[in-house]
């Protein structure tokens, strides 16, 4: 090998290169370099401006993750509201069926009494008789949820474990939204419509 071709060789693996790395899995590193068709300076343009697309896709894919993150978290939350609301028709639902009944049986314990006495017509019932029937509409009294004013029910908690079963979801994704007591614990996470 002749002196000036191995000087040229020097002279390339001391060149000066700059480069970055862009960040991004789907993107490689750029890198310009001294070049016998150009040189460094003149390709400091060309990487300036490819570093500042980078930088403008990164923010821009930075956003859109972000913005699919509070997506996916209002959809949870909206889960999480659907099925609390779910629980307390479910509850209610059982409560209103439960009064209903005892209210039936309550009505036809009346009845019965009502038949017992009438069977005996004018003449006077027997005292153990007697007795009974005044304890067994006094038991209809008792069982009757119309002898008092209705209220609603209190509503059950809001506990993560009967949500989890009720919604299918992953209860710790996100910080659990409702206290004990069902109430809604976070002010800017709650969903308008719980149905969509």
């Amino acid at each position: 090998m002749d002196a000036p071709a191995q000087v040229r060789r020097r002279v390339q693996r001391r060149r000066l290169a700059l480069g970055a790395l862009t960040g991004i899995w789907f993107q490689h590193s750029y890198s310009y370099s001294d070049g016998d068709r150009w040189t460094l300076e003149s390709r400091l343009g060309h990487l300036l401006q490819d570093l500042e697309r980078l930088a403008a896709e990164a923010d821009r894919w930075e956003q859109e993750k972000e913005l699919r993150e509070a997506e996916q978290r209002r959809r949870w939350n909206a889960v999480v509201a659907r099925a609390h609301e779910q629980k307390i028709e479910r509850h209610r639902a059982t409560v209103l069926t439960g009064q209903i009944r005892a209210w039936r049986q309550a009505d036809e314990i009346r009845a019965f009494c009502q038949a017992a006495r009438a069977r005996a017509g004018k003449a006077p019932v027997a005292a153990d008789e007697a007795d009974w029937l005044e304890w067994a509409e006094s038991y209809a009294v008792q069982l009757d949820p119309l002898h008092e004013p209705l209220r609603t029910s209190v509503d059950p908690p809001a506990g993560r474990e009967v949500l989890r079963e009720l919604a299918k979801i992953d209860a710790d994704a996100y910080p659990w939204p409702l206290d004990s007591d069902g109430r809604w614990t976070l002010p800017d996470d709650r969903p308008t419509d719980p149905r969509t």
